[in-house]
């Protein structure tokens, strides 16, 4: 064989190998990913992984590597969210059955929390989806989204209440215990200080009213994500109703849909780029440092608010070049793609107690309430999101499910599910101000009602 011919069949060999479909996970092709985690495993096993932000986040990306990948090949089950409710299930469900060792938990929980990973990636996602989205569309939504926001609210409390009393469980009972923490704004946020302001009126421990507490967030968060994979899965559907899905846009508009993703004329003039990413992460941080700043000194709204109102301003006066703005899109980009599931597996294998969630579940007049709760915050943000020009599934989802989910990182969960991570402005929202609004309508309630 000649030399020619030698070259041209090796051209051929590789040709062929390129052509050949080759299943990757996280990047990295089947065999070399599953060594990867069979040496992450072992060091997860003998419980030599140092706790520090190196260990949580390569057990965290791992786990969530694969749980996602497997959710999203189960058939009818990938439509409602398959992946990311695996990565939010499987590691809480393995804890408590020992299949994973309890320094797991400490070691993902001290990751997302202790080490500040949450700030992180939560930051990045609200800026970088807000300084990438349409200037002209931002402005066009504005005070309106607080109108299916407080719909959802006075709902659910008013439903909640009174499928309390008809079941037994009793109005105020199921007003504060159970519709009050879900639509809080979480846990931090949201149940803590509100076990603080039930005390107050009852003359009790908060500890002890924070345990009355939790389990309805966490269940109720639970739930929103499985909510939230529905609505995605109804509206994908080719028969559904006018005006049902925008397919991530929020708001209903003539003529072209405008989405929230980021401009197509910022993708050719500045194309994804190393630098980008050092300019994303430049330009998010400092609006959480400028959050921060403004939470210190304005404590009644929490730095997230303030992150948000920061990176508003910053779109609506059209102060930043655009080169930046796409800086700040490609950072969010890459915080959704590479560690979303890594954050899903952190906030269930650290936060959610699945023993507390088996526990409530045992107990139908409890788990028929969070559900209720859940599904009438959803149904009454979507009907009301009609009304002022929204679709129905974006403004459930951002206005229903955001004030009902875990605060930050059960928006980053629900936002997941819903394959909307476009909308995390609108989540955090809701659960910084409806979660602030809230704490406000059941202290004045708790003083008359308690």
């Amino acid at each position: 064989m000649s030399v020619e011919e030698s070259t041209a069949s090796e051209h051929e060999h590789v040709n062929r190998e390129e052509q050949r479909p080759r299943t990757k996970i996280i990047g990295l092709e089947v065999p070399i990913f599953f060594g990867v985690v069979a040496i992450v495993l072992i060091g997860v096993y003998m419980e030599i992984l140092p706790d520090n932000l190196t260990s949580g986040l390569i057990v965290a990306m791992v786990l969530g590597g694969a749980l996602k990948w497997v959710g999203d090949r189960i058939p009818v089950f990938n439509t409602f969210g398959g992946g990311p409710i695996l990565c939010i299930l499987i590691p809480a469900l393995f804890l408590y059955w020992g299949i994973f060792p309890e320094s797991l938990a400490t070691l993902t929980d001290d990751f997302y929390t202790t080490f500040g990973f949450a700030d992180l990636a939560v930051t990045g996602i609200i800026v970088g989806s807000i300084l990438s989205m349409d200037r002209n569309l931002l402005m066009k939504i504005g005070i309106r989204f607080f109108v299916p926001l407080l719909g959802a609210v006075l709902c659910g409390l008013l439903a909640g209440g009174l499928a309390g009393q008809l079941i037994g469980f009793g109005f105020t009972e199921a007003m504060f215990f159970v519709v009050g923490p879900i639509m809080g704004g979480g846990m931090a946020a949201g149940a803590v200080p509100m076990s603080e302001i039930y005390a107050a009126s009852q003359g009790g421990d908060p500890g002890e009213v924070l345990a009355r507490l939790a389990p309805a967030v966490m269940v109720g968060n639970m739930i929103c994500i499985l909510v939230a994979g529905a609505l995605n899965g109804l509206g994908k559907r080719k028969n559904k109703m006018k005006n049902f899905s925008g397919d991530g846009a929020m708001l209903r508009t003539k003529g072209k849909e405008q989405t929230f993703e980021a401009d197509n004329n910022k993708d050719s003039a500045f194309p994804f780029s190393i630098n980008n990413l050092i300019i994303g992460i430049v330009i998010s941080l400092t609006l959480y440092i400028l959050g921060n700043a403004l939470g210190s000194l304005i404590p009644a709204l929490h730095p997230y608010v303030w992150i948000i109102l920061g990176a508003a301003l910053l779109k609506i006066i059209n102060i930043l070049p655009m080169e930046i703005e796409k800086a700040a899109g490609d950072w969010y980009e890459f915080i959704t793609k590479a560690w979303v599931p890594a954050v899903l597996v952190a906030i269930s294998a650290g936060m959610i107690d699945f023993a507390s969630v088996l526990e409530i579940v045992t107990n139908p007049s409890y788990i028929s309430l969070t559900i209720l709760t859940v599904i009438m915050a959803a149904l009454a943000a979507g009907f009301i999101g009609l009304m002022v020009g929204f679709y129905f599934v974006e403004s459930a989802i951002g206005a229903g499910l955001g004030m009902a989910d875990m605060g930050g990182s059960g928006d980053v969960a629900v936002l997941s599910a819903g394959d909307r991570m476009g909308l995390m402005p609108f989540l955090q929202i809701s659960s910084r101000i409806g979660g602030a609004m809230m704490l406000v309508i059941l202290s004045l309630l708790s003083s008359i009602l308690m």
